[in-house]
Order: structure tokens, then sequence, then C-alpha cells
């Protein structure tokens, strides 16, 4: 069947894309590759902002039919196999799509900002189906004493540690084997695995790292705000999860916030002490030296 050149023009895009990043490739680079010129791409599309979208919503719309599959091919196995089987599936599909994981990379850890909030919104909403369906499986298994009890939610968020880890690790090796998920598997699954004396484990763990139990935050990328104490003043505050200018200015770093009103507050004192504007001040660095308040 003759691909249309429509389909032609995205898997160009995907590749340079890939390679390159939203801000990298050019469309004279996608249009030279498709063996067209320049004006042709926007015949089907708008510009690259649409053109970059459409290729992540393919990327995106394989990745969930990925999802879909395990979850349906594994529905009548035991626990404990299901589950190595949708993570071993999981990374063997980007293993052997280095492109598209690729493009992952560069979505995630480099969004385009004119696509910031659109993404950000779509991908939670595709990845609530696999989300809750894994933390059933968690505390199904807790049910039936397989699994140690615990949160659900940190379990699944060992659990995409653990695999988004050793997927890159397998990328990055020359001669990987895939045999190793399994390996890595049996290792991941004993801290899981519920044992007789796991509440008392448990216990020896929290009196040895002093761990204080504490209120659970909700993560960037859950639901559709999450939670974050200020560093400032202490209190917590919800961001909206559309909301990104706590994700772009120069005050939020990491795991550290600054509420509205203590980081208009840093960015007024900022801008007297340097005469910079807002977005040439490396604020944390210049009055949080070593990234904490003193």
């Amino acid at each position: 069947m003759k691909v249309s050149t429509k389909e032609r023009i995205k898997e160009a895009a995907l590749s340079i894309f890939a390679r390159k990043g939203y801000e990298g490739a050019t469309m004279q680079e996608i249009a030279e590759a498709v063996g067209i010129n320049k004006a042709s791409i926007y015949n089907h599309y708008k510009g690259k902002e649409d053109l970059f979208f459409a290729v992540y919503q393919d990327v995106a719309g394989d990745y969930v039919k990925l999802l879909e599959r395990v979850m349906g091919d594994s529905k009548d196995m035991k626990l404990a196999e299901r589950l190595v089987y949708v993570f071993e599936e999981e990374i063997l599909y980007f293993y052997r799509n280095p492109e598209s994981r690729a493009f992952w990379n560069q979505i995630t850890l480099f969004t385009p900002n004119v696509l910031r909030e659109e993404f950000w919104k779509d991908l939670t909403q595709r990845e609530l189906f696999f989300r809750t369906q894994l933390e059933a499986l968690f505390l199904q298994g807790m049910e039936q004493g397989i699994i140690r009890r615990d949160d659900p939610a940190k379990l699944m968020f060992s659990y995409r540690a653990m695999r988004e880890g050793l997927l890159n690790w397998m990328i990055t090796i020359p001669h990987s084997e895939e045999e190793w998920i399994r390996d890595v598997w049996k290792d991941f699954w004993l801290g899981f695995k519920a044992r007789p004396d796991s509440e008392e484990n448990d216990a020896w763990l929290n009196e040895d790292f002093k761990r204080k139990p504490k209120k659970r935050h909700h993560y960037k990328g859950e639901l559709d705000e999450y939670s974050a104490e200020c560093l400032v003043c202490k209190n917590e505050f919800s961001i909206p999860f559309n909301d990104f200018r706590y994700k772009d200015i120069k005050y939020n770093r990491g795991d550290y916030h600054v509420c509205n009103d203590c980081g208009k507050m840093i960015q007024d004192e900022a801008q007297l002490l340097t005469g910079l504007t807002p977005e040439l001040i490396d604020l944390w660095e210049m009055l949080f030296p070593g990234g904490k308040r003193k």
C-alpha cells in the first residue's frame, strides 16, 4: 500500500525530532528527508508545532495500545507473573524501538514551551488507565498477602523508577541481553514481596533511617494538581497541573518550591539588587547558595 505524503512527513519528522528535538529540527530538513519542498508540508500541517504534536499523538497512541494489549493479554496470569510480564513488555517495546524512546526523552525532558500545557494534559489522561490498573494490581497483591502492605502509589513510583533505570541502562550498554530484565525483576520482586517478618523489618528500617510519616504529596503528572511546601514560608500550597509558571520560573528547582507570594518577593528583591530582568536572573543560585536557604 502506498504511504501518503502526510504520513511520510510524520515518519521523517519523528526521526528528526527524536535526534534533534523540537528546537533543533527545521521544516526544511524534514522536507528534504521526505523529498518535497518546504512549502508542501504546509498543505498538510499548519506549522512545526502542529506537526510535532501530530507525531506525539501517533507515538503516544502506540504506547497506549501497548499498555492495553499487555494488560489484556495478562489478565488470566497469576499476579506475580502478570507483573513481571507487564514490566518486561514495556521495557522490550522501547528497547526494540529506540527512535520512539528518543522521541519520548525529547518531549518529556525538553518539552517545547508552545506545547507544554497541551502535552502534559494529554499525557496525564493517557497514563491514567495504566496507573490505575497497576495500582489496583498492587492492592490486590496486598489483599492476597503476596505483596507487602504499603501505599500502592509509592509502589507504582518504585516500579516506574526501576523500569526507567533498567531501560536506560540497556540502551546505553553495548551488547545488552534481554534476559537481564527478569534477573533484575527477581531482585526487585524480593523488595515487593510480603514476608512473615515484613512488619518487623519495616519497623527496623523506619527507626534506622529516622523516617517520619508525612503527608503524601502529589507529583507532577498526577491528578489535576500537585502539592508542594514553600521553602520560604513553609506553608503547603497546591499547584494546578496546567500552571507552568512554577515549572519555568528560575526560583523553582527540582523538589524545592516557593509559593507565588514568596516567589514574587524574591524576584523583586533580586531585580533591585541586580537591575536585571526576571528572565536573566538565576534567583536560586544567587539568593540561596548551594540550593538551600540558610
